[in-house]
């Protein structure tokens, strides 16, 4: 038998099939083997560019995509090392390592700020929104926070858990409603339950929560931000600041896939530019992943504000961690290096045409890769980086055991050196990739068709190793070449691979000569399991047989005849006209975009068709112009369309449009070649073979380009323009020149192209083009080019001076531009913006939605920028034109996105009146642009100022300086308030305090002043507070009730805008606000702690409330005097303060006075009344037993249900007298047994004997439960007690007496097997434990006969030596002549072993 791989050689211990965190924690070294490639080196740069904030753009958060198996998990558990290692560690190593060395410097200066908190997250399951993805990740950075400074962790003062909370505890909120109305009441029974679980921070309840509101629309939109306060907050707080926080999110595909809430990624990568917060997303990139989200330009959007890496498993990469992964075994090295000479021998002429290039570096990995393949390894890196799931990748083929017949493992126990398979060769990647469980077949994949093919033929095969193993291989090399462009680009194409001979006979070297290779692929072929196509350069190719017999050609063509007639071909994208119309126009000259081009054949319909489409563009466009190019069969009808063609560019009289005639014609003998072409690609495809139908398709393009080609190249032209005509032209470029030169120049005499001629130019607009103009400056170089062209009027920035320029062609289309838009927009009229580009597109301007036209109206704009004009948006909202409304505004415009959009000035009046209220209330010209907006924002402002603004008029007096200021200013205020209040009619108002201003700067300057210090508000609205009640001032000073504190007050009880309230309004409240602090003052006394509002009151009790763990149900039957206080407290927990009635709040008080204290005695331990309870039941229990009762109740919650209590209660009484039976059994067994038998396990060891064999059949359960009970596991407590009773009552002898234990051994064993089970006890008993487990407790009575098995055999072997002993012993005396007889009689019957007496 031949001497397998697997004696020489194993997968590397530390080779992991599966990269992850866990992988991480196994082995500590696992980083330091990650193999750096040029994926890593990416990532690295981008890395150092953003930590070290090189430049503003680079700071972003990461997107790490590909496909499984390509190490985007391992490089990010590199990177998570770089971050927490020890500098010098991560020095040391950067500096080992060639490709990391050269980023050694730049992240050096990333971590010389100090450690970062690194954080690593894995799979998203379940979470489907940006706020449950918000409270994941501000889940995990509490952690490793508490994590990594402990005690001292700052974990900030508000989060998303406050949201939540705030929103459980928000009384306008009808959460019984929203229990009962929404899938919350699956999950809670009352709306007490779940804010007790949000209190207490359970996760699942408050991602539920987030859930439901954010599905009501409820003001969860704020989350993003709340979230990135809290972080700055931690951020800072921990001392972060230098270096950051960085969270490594893997397996976070699920939600991108799931989740329709995406703009918040892109959010917090831009929030990196802001904070020291980077995220790093690992996501597997799938062709349905990226339809999951919305196609390739959705996914973009996710991914491009993100520095984005895609990690890709290259054949290097591969021979790398292939070579790595393979282990000679301890003792093994010369033998293996014997052993493997020949097999490499046979191969080593083969090498050189197995390199994929000049750097492939297969011969000095030839000795490691052994017996891998070379062309396995080449193929490998491609299956794994195309084909790759989960459960499918390049490590999971190197390790995998759980089949004996697949992947490296299975190759290397199944065959060695001498077999005729001494390689490891690419069949074997397709039985582990493509027929294993495959999911192919599920799927939009060309794999599918070859995979079919296989498994419909492989019974034709399967008889011959080499036929089977052939076969494989050639669908391997098909499979794995569809996913290219193209299966025969060459001899070797796609990293050494393609789908022909030659590279079939390379998979094979070593193992089948080339000649095998053709002899079995001609059997193939000749069973119709493969074609062989030879191509014009001798390439021999693979392909899958036609499904059709070559006589229906003619049929096929036929019916291409007819369906692809010339009209067809040249209508619009036909398989002529479209390559034709790419060509006729230099698709990089600045007027592309403005030609619409049709080309079309000399047929009347085909002529009306396509010029139907110009006119329709043309009428549609006003800046395009027109061509059609016309394209005959002959020289004949070259020269009798000519005068048709006149005539119809002469009545249409439209100026834009010109009528082209090519000479060179489309001959019907180059027509029937490409439908020869393409019939065979339409048999190929019916018969499933893409592979050979796109070698078709080439050839039919091959066809269509060199005609193109070389029509547009040369070919003779003429051609129509109103009344001229064009003669002479040779070419599709020449024509093109006397278009511009003789149409466009004329017709758009002031166009953008006068300006600037570079091409880029004309690419759709941006955003940054207009701020380019408004500015003159911009650091992009394509934008450059545009503030080149307006050259030396650059510095202009009237609007007038514009209009007045005079110079060159450039300058003069600059003016007249600038000279449409002052005119329009100083007409005194309402300028309609939508109105204004329409004139701009037609001629003599022709602008249109570009770079260069975007970059040229920001510049003639600015000549309005910050002035009285506005700018009303389609919203309705105005716009005054600062400079980034002018940039939206002229982007807008040349987008077309203008509907409703127009540019007005408004009344002297208010621009007077909205200066003064910009000063005094630091607004900026965007919020006062308009008198609506005005008002608007005055309510804006004055509600978060936190003060009425009549709280001015309570200024001391000192503020004003003078009685008089302090008289014209309540006259101003009180016209200021008027204004607040009223939503029109606003003329007389504004007259009236612009009156008053006039000529006092200095009351102004008070009114500004003394609005924006919040404190200063606070203590004008505390004066006439307590100038309208002695009695509050006491109270609030006897309290010390701060301004903000009692500010808030009157917030709560006043509950509309704070703009809204009037001085009367406020004084009827004040009687309640009183009666609430002397109830405040009560509970201060009874809580023994000094508060300043009842809401602090509510917090502290909530708190406490929520670690009773005796229902209020049930502490009022106790009759304790302290039970009306407890429920006046209870009410302030569950209720809103601002409800109670000053009935209320005297009657509650009396009971707070009287036993409030002790009620709190209650809310600090509720054991000692736990205690009284269990008394009054009649229960008794230890210390240890209440704490452990009291413990058990922690789920109790103060509202819960007595009925429940009770039941868990006596649950939990119930526990206690089971666990008092387990002790009892117990101590029961040591008093039979003995102390040295602690265990039944322990018992069984000492006698040596298995308990169940030797007590009686009903007692064997009674042992069970002991044993439970012993080892901590749950048991019925019925069984436990007749556990207890069989212990008592049976025969200790039994388990005590040894000479009675191997009496009933041996009794249950049987006679037969007393004498054998005597004479070897001990060496029997080992061979048994080998057999049936070293623990005698588990032998159950089911495992005897496998005992007795044992015994037999012990008996046979034993008889056997005995016979063998007794047989020698008789031939030692035998005579001779008779044992001769007997030899000769034995040869005789066995001629076998006459060998071994001729020796």
């Amino acid at each position: 038998m031949s001497v397998k791989y697997n004696s020489f050689l194993e997968i590397n211990p530390s080779f992991e099939s599966v990269v992850d965190i866990d992988a991480d924690k196994r082995n500590e070294n696992l980083w330091r083997d990650y193999i750096v490639g040029e994926d890593m080196c990416k990532l690295m740069e981008v890395l150092c560019q953003s930590l070290n904030k090189e430049d503003t753009d680079s700071r972003r958060s990461f997107w790490i995509n590909g496909s499984y198996g390509t190490g985007k998990s391992y490089a990010a558990i590199l990177l998570k090392h770089l971050l927490e290692e020890k500098p010098e560690i991560v020095e040391d190593f950067m500096a080992g390592n060639h490709r990391l060395a050269e980023y050694k410097n730049r992240f050096k200066k990333c971590r010389k700020n100090g450690d970062y908190l690194v954080i690593w997250k894995t799979g998203c399951s379940g979470i489907r929104t940006g706020d449950m993805m918000l409270i994941e990740m501000e889940q995990a950075i509490r952690e490793a926070l508490v994590e990594k400074f402990g005690d001292s962790a700052d974990l900030g003062s508000h989060s998303l858990y406050e949201v939540v909370r705030e929103k459980m505890n928000d009384p306008t909120i009808n959460w019984e409603f929203m229990l009962s109305t929404t899938t919350l009441g699956d999950d809670y029974s009352s709306v007490k339950e779940l804010q007790d679980l949000v209190e207490e921070g359970n996760l699942t309840a408050i991602q539920n929560v987030a859930s439901v509101l954010r599905n009501k629309k409820m003001s969860l939109v704020i989350n993003l931000d709340t979230f990135k306060k809290w972080v700055a907050e931690v951020i800072k707080c921990n001392n972060l600041s230098k270096s950051g926080i960085f969270l490594i999110w893997d397996e976070f595909t699920e939600y991108v896939s799931n989740s329709d809430d995406h703009i918040i990624l892109q959010q917090i990568s831009e929030f990196t530019k802001e904070e020291p917060f980077y995220a790093l997303f690992i996501v597997h990139k799938s062709t349905d992943l990226v339809a999951r989200v919305g196609g390739s330009e959705q996914y973009e959007q996710i991914s491009h504000r993100f520095h984005e890496v895609e990690f890709h498993l290259t054949a290097d990469a591969s021979l790398d961690l292939i070579a790595g992964s393979i282990n000679i075994r301890n003792g093994m090295e010369n033998h293996w290096d014997e052993a493997r000479k020949a097999v490499i021998q046979n191969i080593h002429s083969r090498i050189a045409d197995m390199e994929a290039g000049p750097d492939s570096n297969i011969s000095g990995f030839i000795k490691a890769l052994c017996p891998m393949h070379p062309m396995t390894v080449r193929l490998l890196a491609r299956v794994a980086e195309n084909y790759a799931a989960a459960e499918r990748t390049m490590f999971r083929f190197m390790k995998d055991r759980s089949n004996e017949d697949i992947g490296f493992a299975g190759y290397i126990s199944k065959y060695g050196p001498d077999d005729q398979a001494c390689w490891l060769t690419p069949e074997w990647l397709w039985d582990y990739f493509f027929t294993r469980d495959s999911d192919f077949l599920e799927k939009e994949t060309k794999v599918a068709e070859y995979i079919r093919h296989y498994e419909d033929n492989k019974n034709l095969v399967e008889a011959d190793e080499n036929a089977h193993r052939l076969f494989k291989i050639v669908m391997l090399l098909l499979a794995v070449m569809s996913s290219a462009k193209g299966l025969y680009s060459g001899r070797r194409t796609q990293g050494g691979i393609a789908a022909t001979v030659d590279c079939l006979s390379l998979c094979l070297a070593g193992v089948m000569s080339e000649d095998q290779v053709k002899d079995l692929l001609a059997t193939l072929e000749e069973c119709k399991l493969v074609t062989l196509d030879t191509a014009a350069n001798g390439v021999v190719r693979l392909q899958l047989p036609f499904s059709t017999d070559g006589g229906s050609f003619q049929l096929h063509y036929d019916a291409n005849d007819k369906k692809y007639t010339r009209y067809q071909m040249f209508s619009k994208d036909g398989i002529f006209s479209k390559p034709f119309e790419d060509k006729c126009w230099d698709s990089n000259d600045v007027s592309s975009r403005r030609m619409k081009i049709c080309v079309c054949c000399a047929e009347t319909n085909s002529i009306k068709s396509r010029l139907d489409e110009i006119l329709k563009d043309l009428d549609k466009y006003p800046y395009k112009l027109g061509l059609l190019v016309v394209i005959v069969k002959d020289d004949n009808q070259y020269l009798s369309i000519q005068e048709d063609l006149r005539n119809r560019v002469f009545d249409l009289d439209e100026s834009r449009l010109t009528i082209a005639l090519v000479k060179k014609p489309l001959t019907e003998e180059i027509r029937k070649r490409w439908l020869n072409a393409i019939t065979k690609q339409d048999m190929a495809t019916e018969s499933g073979q893409t592979g050979a139908a796109s070698q078709q398709s080439n050839e039919a393009n091959i066809v269509i380009s060199t005609w193109v080609q070389q029509v547009s190249a040369s070919s003779q032209i003429i051609a129509w323009n109103g009344t001229q005509v064009f003669n002479n032209i040779y070419g599709m470029s020449h024509l093109s020149k006397t278009i511009r030169a003789s149409v466009i120049d004329k017709l758009f005499p002031y166009a953008p192209e006068k300006i600037v001629i570079t091409n880029t130019a004309y690419k759709s607009c941006s955003d940054s083009a207009p701020l380019a103009g408004i500015q003159r400056a911009t650091n992009s170089s394509q934008l450059k080019s545009v503030l080149t062209g307006i050259g030396q009027i650059l510095d202009i920035t009237d609007i007038n001076e514009m209009a007045d320029m005079t110079g060159n062609d450039s300058v003069q289309a600059v003016s007249e531009l600038a000279k449409v838009v002052r005119d329009e927009i100083q007409s005194g009229k309402k300028v309609v913006l939508s109105d204004l580009w329409s004139k701009l597109m037609k001629p003599p301007f022709g602008y249109y939605d570009t770079i260069a036209c975007g970059i040229l109206l920001g510049y003639v704009f600015t000549g309005y920028k910050n002035s009285d004009y506005t700018w009303t948006d389609s919203a309705g909202a105005p716009q005054i034109l600062v400079e980034n409304n002018l940039k939206t505004m002229v982007y807008n415009l040349v987008k077309g996105k203008m509907t409703t959009d127009y540019i007005s000035s408004g009344s002297e009046t208010f621009r007077l009146f909205r200066d003064y209220i910009k000063d005094i209330m630091a607004l900026s010209d965007v919020k006062v642009a308009n008198e609506t907006e005005c008002w608007h924002n005055m309510r804006v402002a004055v509600t978060n100022s936190g003060s009425p603004f009549w709280t001015l008029k309570y200024l001391p007096q000192s503020a004003y300086n003078n009685a008089e200021n302090q008289t014209v200013a309540k006259e101003i205020i009180d016209n200021i308030q008027k204004f607040i209040e009223q939503n029109n009619s606003h003329e007389e108002i504004m007259g009236n305090v612009n009156q008053a201003f006039s000529g006092r700067g200095k009351i102004r300057s008070i009114l500004r002043k003394a609005f924006q210090d919040k404190n200063a508000l606070n203590e004008a609205f505390r004066s006439f507070l307590f100038e309208a009640s002695s009695e509050l001032k006491e109270i609030v000073e006897r309290l010390k009730i701060s301004s903000d504190v009692l500010s808030d007050k009157l917030h709560i009880v006043m509950q509309d805008s704070i703009y809204t309230w009037i001085e009367e309004q406020v004084l009827n409240k004040i009687p309640d606000i009183i009666s609430e602090y002397h109830y405040l003052e009560t509970l201060n006394d009874a809580l023994g702690k000094t508060y300043h509002s009842i809401e602090e009151v509510r917090n502290d009790l909530a708190n406490q409330f929520k670690f009773v763990r005796i229902p209020i149900s049930v502490v009022e039957t106790l009759d304790k005097p302290w039970f009306g206080a407890l429920k006046a407290m209870e009410w302030i927990v569950s209720n809103n303060a601002a409800q109670m009635t000053d009935e209320q709040r005297q009657a509650d008080s009396a009971e707070l006075n009287s036993y409030g204290k002790s009620a709190m005695e209650f809310l600090r331990d509720g054991k000692t009344l736990l205690s009284d309870l269990l008394d009054q039941l009649g229960l008794e229990c230890t210390a240890q037993e209440l704490d452990t009762i009291y413990s058990g109740l922690k789920d109790i919650r103060f509202n819960t249900p007595k009925q429940q209590f009770d039941k868990d209660l006596n649950g939990l009484m119930s526990n206690i007298s089971q666990a008092r039976h387990r002790i009892r059994l117990k101590e029961r067994w040591l008093s039979v047994v003995g102390s040295e038998c602690g265990s039944v396990k322990k018992w069984c060891s000492i006698h040596n004997a298995p308990i169940y064999w030797i007590v009686a059949k009903e007692q064997r359960d009674a042992f069970t439960t002991l044993t439970k009970v012993q080892n901590d596991q749950r048991t019925m407590d019925t069984d436990v007690m007749t556990a207890i009773n069989i212990l008592d009552t049976m025969d200790h002898s039994i388990l005590t007496d040894d000479a009675i234990i191997s009496e009933a051994l041996l009794k249950v064993l049987g006679d037969e097997y007393a004498q054998i089970f005597s004479e070897d006890r001990i060496q029997i008993m080992a061979k048994a434990k080998m057999k049936l487990g070293n623990d005698m407790s588990n032998w159950d009575i089911t495992e005897l006969n496998d005992f007795r098995n044992i015994l037999k055999k012990e008996q046979q072997e034993k008889a056997k030596k005995e016979k063998l002993s007794n047989t020698k012993n008789h031939v030692k005396t035998m005579d001779e002549g008779k044992l001769r007889n007997a030899v000769q009689s034995f040869l005789d019957a066995h001629p076998e072993f006459c060998d071994a007496f001729n020796e």
